[in-house]
């Protein structure tokens, strides 16, 4: 009887803190879409949003019912999945192509059994199974950048293992073009390692940006915030912020054995 009194008491507490974990989540204004978190505040009335990696568009159906949006352009290298983009969104700018950095102007894309495991890379979209390779057409970073105005709110990559190459070589300028990125990562299978994500961090760190880690340790939810963009008093709300909800996902992990996924 005390045994099952004390596993009771246990649910009970880990049920409360979950509850208080996420209420002071919510005074942070962290929000999450589809396993991408961001900063609901920062967003302004009639945001202007780049989705890299739209895959079916459910990221961005998501923060179109929940957040006023102006301008948006979705990219995608998977043809079947660009197509089907352009209908579901008729009214939203749809690009078929691979997000790179060079001057490459077409590269082969994989495309897996499991289509949101297609990528550049070869060796990422055969862990699923190979279904076919393509010739696609590529766009550069900064071109998006250009085509939205030259400002964006929010980026939001979630595209097998580009993100690193184009995160280190990005100019600086149109790095500080962006409010924030929301970025799945891609550490655990070659071409690319932990080390090669921390080389990103630190470099957006040195570019001014806070990070936040929302699923910590893993990497596949990781908010960039664009602390050097705003003025002290609000640089240094975020950078509190910021610091808080590291500390947050830290003891959940830790206290919980889970992360923000779960």
């Amino acid at each position: 009887m005390l045994k099952r009194k004390l596993s009771q008491l246990r649910i009970e507490v880990r049920s409360f803190f979950k509850r208080v974990f996420y209420v002071l989540l919510d005074r942070l204004e962290i929000r999450r879409f589809r396993e991408h978190s961001f900063f609901g505040s920062l967003l302004p009335n009639q945001a202007i949003i780049a989705d890299f990696g739209a895959h079916r568009g459910e990221f961005f159906a998501a923060l179109r019912s929940n957040y006023s949006i102006s301008r948006a352009l979705l990219v995608e290298a998977n043809p079947a999945l660009a197509e089907s983009l352009k209908k579901t969104f008729a009214e939203t700018p749809v690009l078929h192509a691979a997000l790179i950095e060079g001057n490459r102007t077409a590269v082969t894309f994989t495309r897996s059994i499991e289509p949101e495991s297609s990528s550049i890379f070869r060796e990422w979209a055969a862990a699923y199974g190979v279904a076919d390779e393509v010739e696609v057409p590529t766009v550069e970073f900064a071109s998006v950048i250009r085509e939205l105005g030259g400002r964006v709110d929010l980026v939001k990559f979630d595209i097998e293992g580009a993100e690193v190459a184009v995160l280190k070589k990005a100019r600086a300028s149109d790095l500080n073009s962006c409010g924030q990125f929301t970025v799945e990562f891609h550490d655990k299978r070659p071409p690319l390692t932990r080390r090669d994500v921390d080389d990103v961090c630190q470099r957006m760190r040195s570019e001014g940006y806070g990070i936040v880690k929302a699923n910590w340790p893993k990497v596949d939810d990781v908010l960039f915030v664009n602390l050097k963009s705003m003025g002290a008093m609000k640089r240094l709300e975020f950078h509190c912020r910021v610091a808080l909800a590291n500390a947050l996902f830290v003891i959940r992990r830790r206290f919980f054995g889970s992360g923000y996924s779960q």
